[in-house]
């Protein structure tokens, strides 16, 4: 079994860990996040999706529509999100590179896209509390990662707990965090990993000695092998708010599927 994290598009903390990064990386963890990235699929993948912007209470305060496009490389993967208005046109596009130790960003706004300035990629995207950093998941290209405890999550999965240090490119200069401290970057980052699964089912952003973010994998849609995030939720620790992300139609730009084997994106899928 195969889970596809959008690569992408995936608790409070015991176990006695500490609370500042863990420095250095492990054989085990660098093998775990290989098959973690390798668990995607080897073909062109288009998808639909909805962004909603959820308050405290789950209460929905507005959706934008979104698509993507991914598509493998010899070392990696590009994908482009795009971000459209009520009426179909083109808000903002961001193209990502995936592959090595760091991502390449490139952003572009209007319809047709125009090159645009990289905007915050630690902050909110059409109001919500996703950013292109947990949209993109190009964490899990980030390098030295460490295993830093084990926990069983929603009683069915049991996890290895993978700590990754955010690296120095993404940290905000010394003294931005005060002018601007609802955009600051991380400090680190903690992936709840499912070996069974080679899978994410759970992320926390770390700032400032704790977590002030999560992002919780809710639903998966399949295409025969393969497991697809259905269903994403990210949550602000500090105010709460919450956000969620919803994949719809998906297709595969090959030609060695069938339309019936394309179908089968839709089954239902109990985990």
């Amino acid at each position: 079994m195969r889970i596809f994290w959008q690569a992408g598009w995936a608790a409070a903390i015991g176990l006695g860990m500490c609370a500042g990064p863990v420095s250095g990386a492990d054989a085990v963890a660098e093998a775990l996040m290989d098959r973690v990235r390798l668990s995607m699929p080897d073909v062109p993948l288009e998808m639909e999706a909805s962004i909603r912007v959820l308050d405290a209470n789950g209460r929905s305060l507005k959706a934008v529509r979104a698509g993507a496009r991914l598509a493998p490389e010899e070392k990696g993967r590009t994908a482009r999100y795009t971000l459209y208005d009520a009426f179909g046109a083109v808000l903002e596009e961001m193209t990502v590179g995936l592959g090595g130790d760091r991502a390449e960003f490139a952003f572009a706004r209007g319809d047709p896209p125009q090159p645009a300035a990289l905007p915050d990629l630690f902050g909110p995207i059409a109001g919500s509390e996703i950013s292109w950093m947990e949209l993109s998941f190009s964490c899990f290209w980030w390098p030295d990662p460490k295993i830093v405890g084990t926990e069983k999550v929603a009683n069915r999965w049991e996890c290895q707990i993978v700590e990754i240090a955010c690296p120095p490119e993404y940290q905000e200069p010394a003294g931005q965090a005060a002018r601007a401290p609802a955009n600051q970057g991380w400090s680190h980052i903690r992936l709840w990993v499912a070996p069974a699964y080679n899978a994410v089912v759970r992320g926390e952003a770390w700032r400032g000695g704790q977590a002030v973010k999560r992002f919780e994998v809710k639903s998966v849609k399949k295409l025969r092998q393969v497991y697809m995030i259905g269903d994403m939720e990210v949550r602000n620790l500090e105010t709460g708010a919450r956000a969620r992300l919803k994949v719809g139609k998906m297709k595969m730009v090959s030609p060695d599927y069938t339309p019936e084997e394309l179908e089968q994106f839709n089954a239902p899928i109990e985990w």
